[in-house]
C-alpha cells in the first residue's frame, strides 16, 4: 500500500524544513514562480512526500483535497508561537484531513505548554510532535525529539562526505566561530584561546553581537574554517545544543561540546534521564565532552600524540556516524508516520 503525506514549512521558518528535506530525506527541491515558494517530491519506503517551502506557502495554499499533513514550524519566541497557531487553527478548514503531525523549532528553555491544546490526546488535530531540544515531554509516544541539525536559514550547504579530502592534514587543531555574550561561558573560553599555547593552533574569529545573516564571504570563512580544523569549540548559548555542533561533524571536525545543562525548563524526559544532548549521547555520537573550559589545554596536548592515521580515522568514524544518525532519524519519522497515520508498526 502506497500513501501520500504532504510535508509544509511554514514563512516564518522556510529554511528550518530545509534541513528535514534535502539534509535528512535527501529529497529533491525545484523553484516555482520565481522563488516564490519550492516544491519537491520522494518516495520513501511505502510513503510518497510532497514538499512544500518559501514565502509563498501560506495555509489558504494548502490543497483542499489534503488527508496527510506533516507541518514544520517554529515555537522558538511567542511572535513564532502566534504564526504557528494561526497555521494550525487554519486546518480546520480543510474537510478532507485525517491525519496531522508536528516537527517544531521549540523554545529554547523548553517552554512548549501551548502546544497541549492542539493535540490528538485533548481533542486536537495533531497527532505526533517531533520536537527540537531536551524537552521533558520526549515520551517517544506523542512526543520524539528531532535534531536542531545546520543553519539552512544561513544558507550552510548539504556535503557529500564521501568526497570530502579525509587523509589530508589540516592547517588547524581547533576552531571557533561565534558570538561572545557578557558573563557567559564563552568569555571564559576566550581568555583561554588568547594564551600563547592557543595562539597559534586554533583558528579564532569572535564577535560581541550576534548577527543573524551570512554574507558569503562570512559564510565561506566558517566553512573552510570547519573543513581545515581537526576540532571545533562549542560553548553553550541559551541552550547546550547548537547549529555548529551538526555542522562541524558534516566536515569532520570533532565538536568540543560544553556539556552544561543551561537555564530553563529542559532536562530529563518522562523515559530519559540523559540530558543534555539527550538525542547526540543516545545515539553514541563520538564527540567530545568537557565540564569546563580548563580542559582544554589537556585535550589539545593529547591531539599532538596522536598519529595522522588516527585523525583520519576519527574523521571518518565520524562522517559515517553523521550518515548513521540521519538515516535513523528518517526511519523514526516514517515509522511515526506509518504508526500515527496509518496504524502500520513498521
Amino acid at each position: 500500500m502506497k500513501t501520500h503525506t504532504h510535508l509544509f514549512d511554514n514563512i516564518n521558518l522556510h529554511y528550518y524544513g530545509l534541513y528535514l528535506w534535502e539534509h535528512i530525506l535527501e529529497g529533491p527541491l525545484e523553484e516555482r514562480m520565481g522563488g516564490v515558494w519550492s516544491y519537491g517530491a520522494k518516495t520513501v519506503n511505502n510513503i510518497k512526500l510532497t514538499f512544500r517551502t518559501g514565502p509563498g506557502v501560506i495555509p489558504e495554499h494548502v490543497p483542499k483535497d489534503t488527508e496527510n499533513l506533516l507541518l514544520i514550524l517554529n515555537g522558538r519566541e511567542p511572535d513564532k508561537v502566534q504564526f504557528a497557531e494561526t497555521w494550525l487553527k487554519s486546518l480546520h478548514n480543510l474537510s478532507q484531513l485525517r491525519n496531522v503531525g508536528l516537527v517544531l523549532l521549540g523554545n529554547e528553555q523548553c517552554n512548549n505548554s501551548w502546544l497541549h491544546n492542539y493535540m490528538h490526546y485533548n481533542g486536537g488535530l495533531v497527532k505526533f510532535v517531533f520536537l527540537v531540544y531536551d524537552s521533558p515531554e520526549i515520551d517517544n509516544v506523542n512526543f520524539y525529539q528531532w535534531p536542531l541539525g545546520v543553519a539552512t536559514y544561513r544558507d550552510f550547504p548539504t556535503v557529500d562526505s564521501s568526497k570530502l579530502p579525509v587523509h589530508i592534514r589540516r592547517q588547524y587543531s581547533c576552531n571557533f566561530f561565534g558570538t561572545i555574550y557578557k558573563n557567559s561561558s564563552r568569555e571564559t573560553l576566550m581568555k583561554i584561546l588568547e594564551g600563547d599555547f592557543f595562539r597559534e593552533k586554533c583558528l579564532i574569529k569572535a564577535r560581541r553581537q550576534w548577527l543573524p545573516l551570512e554574507t558569503d564571504e562570512t559564510r565561506e570563512q566558517f566553512i573552510q574554517a570547519l573543513s581545515q580544523s581537526d576540532l571545533t569549540l562549542n560553548p553553550v548559548g541559551v541552550n547546550t545544543e547548537c547549529y555548529r555542533i551538526y555542522e562541524a561533524i558534516t566536515y569532520g571536525s570533532i565538536p568540543v561540546v560544553e556539556d552544561i545543562m543551561t537555564p530553563g525548563n529542559c532536562g530529563k524526559s518522562k523515559n530519559s534521564n540523559t540530558f543534555p544532548l539527550r538525542l547526540l549521547k543516545e545515539m553514541d555520537a563520538p564527540i567530545i565532552y568537557i565540564k569546563d573550559w580548563s580542559e582544554l589545554t589537556k585535550i589539545l596536548e593529547n591531539e599532538k600524540k596522536l598519529r595522522h592515521s588516527e585523525v583520519v580515522k576519527r574523521r571518518r568514524n565520524i562522517l559515517l556516524w553523521y550518515e548513521s544518525f540521519k538515516s535513523k532519524m528518517r526511519q523514526k519519522l516514517i515509522g511515526a508516520i506509518n504508526r500515527h497515520f496509518f496504524g502500520l508498526n513498521r
